[in-house]
């Protein structure tokens, strides 16, 4: 009875705030209960909220790039594993029209890119028809799907194009320049040795038997030495139109070169033939007699004509032949150097002053020459 009695003491003092150990796990208990409350109104809402927000920011970005891809002006394609197309957007379906058919495989489209093993930074350089794209393959790490993507280069490509034949001309041109000032050397060394040259040692023989000879005829081997020098130095000044009158100066041309060559040449001229910048008067001269000697060395033509109208606002010209025309050859870069350069500094010489040039040329219909300059108000 006295060990009952004992037990229920102890029970209701350790069940009794007066134990410590009670209130301690009392605490405890309200302590973990309102941990737990916490987490179930408080951490786990948060939680959810925070994870459905990050997928919705996931999936928004995912549609955004997704819009930036589909708007994207450079085409863009995804192929998985098999090469099999799974997106594209529509810069690709207006390259590609066939590209809109279900799972259809990358090597129909592009078979010289996935003839490639190796993928990485450094894109290839593809042709689709006329046009021309660096393309540019990154596979995902897993494997799972691998982006295409197409840029145009097709007018880079023709710029470098352009520049390489350029610099062809130019080196052509180079050349050409070399080989006349040497072939002028030639010949100015010709001119006073056999022509000059000759005529001086004459006279000299002729002072020194004066008793055989008149003064008048040694004074005229001196005026002929005196002359051949004069139409040297005239061949070698560059000409001016300031005060000279480009109507004569074309038509002395005209008619030397007819004469020369034995074609017929003829020239009209409408409108004053006084020319007021004398920059573009020469420049019509050279052009001119370039484009005169090309038709005595390559044309076969039988006859030509030269037409100048000097007008209020502009001046043309038009030189035509009816040779053989100019081969297609001459215009590439390749071959230009075997065909001169005669066109091409024409060219220069024209849109240098702001002038403007047109060739029309068939084969075995002859050649004409379209160049016009605007004056200036």
């Amino acid at each position: 009875m006295v060990v009952m009695n004992n037990i229920d003491t102890y029970t209701k003092f350790f069940f009794s705030f007066e134990n410590p150990l009670f209130v301690a796990l009392i605490v405890s208990v309200l302590v973990i209960g309102a941990v737990i409350l916490v987490f179930i109104k408080v951490i786990f809402p948060l939680q959810k909220s925070f994870v459905t927000a990050q997928q919705k920011h996931l999936l928004e970005k995912a549609e955004l790039m997704a819009l930036f891809a589909e708007m994207d002006p450079d085409p863009l394609i995804r192929i998985d594993s098999q090469g099999l197309i799974i997106h594209t957007n529509e810069a690709s379906k207006k390259i590609f029209p066939e590209i809109i058919q279900e799972k259809r495989n990358i090597e129909g489209i592009l078979p010289d890119l996935m003839s490639r093993t190796n993928f990485g930074e450094v894109p290839s350089i593809e042709k689709v028809g006329e046009r021309i794209y660096s393309v540019l393959v990154r596979p995902q790490l897993d494997n799972s799907f691998t982006n295409i993507y197409m840029h145009d280069i097709t007018q880079i490509k023709n710029y470098e194009y352009t520049l390489e034949t350029y610099k062809s001309r130019l080196k052509s041109f180079a050349e050409r320049l070399d080989s006349e000032n040497e072939q002028l050397k030639k010949t100015l060394s010709s001119e006073l040795h056999d022509n000059i040259g000759q005529l001086l040692i004459l006279v000299k023989l002729k002072l020194a038997n004066m008793e055989k000879h008149h003064a008048s005829e040694i004074e005229l081997d001196v005026d002929s030495v005196y002359h051949k020098i004069r139409e040297i130095s005239k061949n070698l000044r560059p000409l001016e139109f300031k005060d000279e009158r480009l109507k004569m100066a074309m038509q002395t041309l005209v008619q030397t070169v007819s004469l020369n060559s034995q074609i017929d040449g003829s020239f009209d001229f409408l409108g004053e033939d006084v020319v007021t910048d004398p920059k573009i008067g020469l420049c019509i001269y050279r052009v001119v007699q370039e484009a005169l000697n090309n038709i005595m060395k390559h044309s076969r033509a039988t006859e030509f004509s030269v037409q100048i109208g000097n007008y209020s606002d502009k001046i043309n010209v038009v030189v035509s032949d009816n040779g053989i025309g100019i081969p297609n050859e001459y215009y590439s870069s390749k071959e230009f150097k075997n065909y001169g350069t005669g066109l091409f500094s024409m060219k220069e010489r024209i849109e240098n002053l702001g002038g403007n040039i047109k060739i029309n040329s068939f084969p075995q219909e002859g050649t004409t020459l379209f160049i016009e300059f605007y004056k200036r108000g």
